[in-house]
């Protein structure tokens, strides 16, 4: 086998050495080994079912770690000197802060969340609770009425009995014979035997008719006692999910004003941030895009992105899909040589940097301190500046925004050897010179470098997606 000559084995390591110079501009970022990001913000974990009362205490803990953490995070910051702070120290402490604000931001409006859903459980609780005290109070005022009546009437029949004893007693007993030894004749003696027994009788009904409404009143009585003990029970019950709920309400507000006082705080945070940060990066010439971007404005930018990617097909079953701002009809077709689209082959993946002459990285792959993913790889240059199609493919999507990506573009290449589908994203151009539907070639220009959207300063922020997932370039770039 043919040696290489020296002149060969220098040219490879002053490659090798550009290369692991270029890689170490980058200042930002903490995890460049992060090798892929979802598109998607959703993700499906599984994960054992807790109780309501597990995960608020886990809440509750996540939120006095976070508080511990922005407490050691706010007092590194005050170690800095003022001529300190346009350095790429502080500023990631800076940002650090600001994720630990975000993270507890999530936690509180979880917490939130999660005794409204209790207030709302409550408040179902409470409406028949209260329904059904109204309904017991009722039932107690019947039965108390019921009750008096016939203590009015026990009181009536009572009091008649008394006097009857009262009336005998008085008499004494020697009235009875005396009556009867009085008595004229037989006839006389006879009558008057007949209304003592008559006398008897109506005493013994009388007697009767008390021991019956006594008896009445007992039965009645402990009745009442029991619904007045029901009563009591539902009012002891529905006081106590009223208390709950007003501790709930008043938990809502508490953290509700927590998060009004902490967006404050998040929001000058952040202005410092990128206030510090287009400083250092027009200092350093490492220009990049701010962290702290609106986060509706991303989501609304990622679903359109999710939903063009959801439609590409594959060249083996004929056509691309087109995004919603065109005429699907007007999509090139791949060729049957295969000029246009990769058909099942790892040659897709051999790509060419976006932006020839300028291989220096002001930000890689990963994620920002403050926990927000950066899905691409940045590389500097003056507006202006050549971007080229990484590989050949079809243009996908052609996008002019004043936030996010700018005026940014979308190549779709075709597909690897496993089938899966290849995307090239490349964004803050300062013009486009492409249209979707436009078939391109690899190191073909697409568009002029420049700062629009979400940046610091013109560079061309560089994306690959493999199957809707945002991969790490550097991996697949060469020159």
């Amino acid at each position: 086998m043919k040696s290489r000559t020296p002149k060969k084995i220098i040219a490879i390591l002053l490659s090798f050495l550009l290369i692991i110079s270029s890689a170490g501009l980058n200042a930002f970022a903490d995890e460049e080994n992060t090798s892929e990001i979802k598109q998607s913000t959703t993700e499906t974990t599984t994960e054992k079912k807790v109780t309501k009362e597990e995960a608020q205490k886990t809440l509750e803990d996540q939120r006095k770690d976070l508080e511990k953490k922005l407490k050691e995070s706010e007092k590194l910051l005050a170690g800095f000197k003022e001529d300190a702070k346009v350095t790429e120290e502080y500023i990631n402490a800076l940002d650090e802060k600001i994720g630990y604000i975000n993270e507890e931001l999530n936690v509180l409006d979880k917490q939130i969340a999660s005794a409204q859903e209790k207030i709302k459980e409550l408040n179902k609780q409470i409406k028949p609770l209260e329904k059904e005290l109204k309904g017991l109070e009722k039932e107690y005022e019947e039965a108390k009425k019921e009750f008096d009546k016939l203590n009015d009437e026990f009181n009536s029949t009572y009091n008649a009995y008394c006097m009857r004893i009262r009336a005998v007693y008085i008499s004494g007993g020697t009235s009875i014979l005396a009556a009867l030894l009085t008595s004229k004749d037989l006839a006389q003696f006879i009558n008057r035997i007949e209304m003592i027994r008559a006398v008897s009788r109506s005493d013994a009904k009388l007697l009767k008719r008390v021991n019956a409404k006594m008896e009445q009143i007992i039965t009645r009585q402990d009745g009442l006692n029991a619904k007045k003990a029901e009563v009591l029970k539902a009012q002891k019950e529905l006081s106590a999910k009223k208390k709950e709920s007003e501790k709930q309400q008043q938990s809502v507000e508490s953290k509700q004003e927590e998060i009004a006082s902490k967006k404050i705080s998040l929001a000058e945070s952040r202005a410092q941030s990128d206030s510090l940060f287009a400083e250092y990066t027009a200092k350093t010439q490492l220009y990049t895009e701010f962290r702290n971007e609106d986060e509706e404005l991303v989501k609304s930018v990622n679903n359109e992105i999710d939903a063009l990617l959801s439609g590409l097909k594959a060249p083996d079953e004929v056509t691309t899909a087109a995004d919603a701002e065109h005429d699907p009809n007007k999509v090139q077709k791949p060729e049957s040589d295969g000029s246009n689209l990769y058909s099942r082959s790892n040659a897709v993946l051999n790509l060419t940097y976006p932006a020839p002459g300028h291989y220096g990285v002001s930000q890689v792959f990963g994620h920002y301190r403050n926990g927000r993913a950066h899905t691409g790889i940045d590389f500097p240059c003056p507006t202006g500046s050549k971007i080229v199609a990484a590989q050949k493919g079809i243009v996908i999507k052609v996008k002019r925004l004043n936030y996010s990506y700018g005026y940014y573009i979308m190549v779709y290449h075709g597909t690897d050897a496993s089938g899966r589908k290849i995307v090239t994203l490349y964004a803050h151009n300062s013009s486009i010179l492409v249209s979707v539907g436009q078939s391109v070639k690899k190191g073909e220009q697409i568009a002029k470098s420049g700062s629009t959207g979400n940046s610091t300063g013109p560079h061309c922020h560089f994306e690959v997606i493999i199957n809707g997932a945002k991969v790490n370039p550097k991996n697949y770039l060469s020159k």
